[in-house]
């Protein structure tokens, strides 16, 4: 029995490459370190530090043991971007260098974005081919619409400048833009057809399940 186009969709093989055993490896060590780094934060009894980095720990422990179906190499680089964001808001990265929260305005998208875009293929919502403008456009406005909510975030504890809130803003968007290139990419890797909307997969399931009726031919009569 062969599997519909939706099965195939949904649930996508994995890839020889971004599924290596490597990368899932490299995230459980990140995960061990997070873990190591919280109990030097309590043994040092800096609560205030510990309690940032707990939200950002809480998260990735869920999403390491959701059965998400997400590539190995995306998995560990969210758990990098987790592991690096806690870092810098418990050891004052942010403040100590001016540089760090321009990169991770642009790191954080793309990995979060690619991660989203990725779930929304897999969901046969959204389909990159041939339109990979388009699907690089909705991960765009995507990345933009959480750096907006961040700024607001930002707003209500933090003395905002417009230079520093556009550059953020600017940094947001590029990086969800790389994340809609990098979600193709990973998709092109698993090597499965993105088939895009699930009605259009149903009626191709549909039509191929139709079988032609038997058509009996009659024997020749003896002579």
């Amino acid at each position: 029995m062969t599997a519909s186009p939706l099965r195939a969709s949904t649930r996508p093989l994995p890839g020889a490459s971004i599924d290596a055993r490597i990368w899932l490896t490299l995230s459980w060590w990140g995960v061990g370190l997070f873990a190591t780094s919280l109990a030097a934060l309590l043994t040092l009894a800096r609560w205030a530090e510990l309690q940032i980095a707990v939200c950002f720990f809480a998260p990735l422990l869920g999403i390491k043991l959701a059965p998400h179906g997400l590539p190995n190499l995306l998995t560990s680089l969210i758990t990098a971007c987790f592991l690096v964001s806690a870092a810098g808001w418990a050891w004052d990265w942010y403040g100590r260098f001016w540089w760090f929260d321009v990169v991770l305005h642009a790191l954080n998208p793309l990995v979060i974005m690619s991660a989203s875009m990725f779930m929304i293929w897999k969901a046969d919502l959204l389909t990159p081919a041939p339109y990979q403008g388009h699907f690089v456009l909705w991960s765009t406005l995507g990345g933009l619409g959480l750096g907006i909510a961040w700024e607001l975030f930002e707003y209500t504890y933090l003395p905002l400048t417009w230079p520093d809130t556009i550059l953020d803003l600017v940094m947001d968007g590029a990086g969800a833009a790389l994340g809609g290139w990098l979600a193709i990419w990973l998709i092109d890797q698993r090597g499965l057809p993105p088939v895009g909307h699930h009605r259009l997969t149903h009626l191709r399931s549909w039509t191929a399940r139709r079988v032609p009726l038997p058509v009996r031919i009659p024997r020749q009569s003896r002579r």
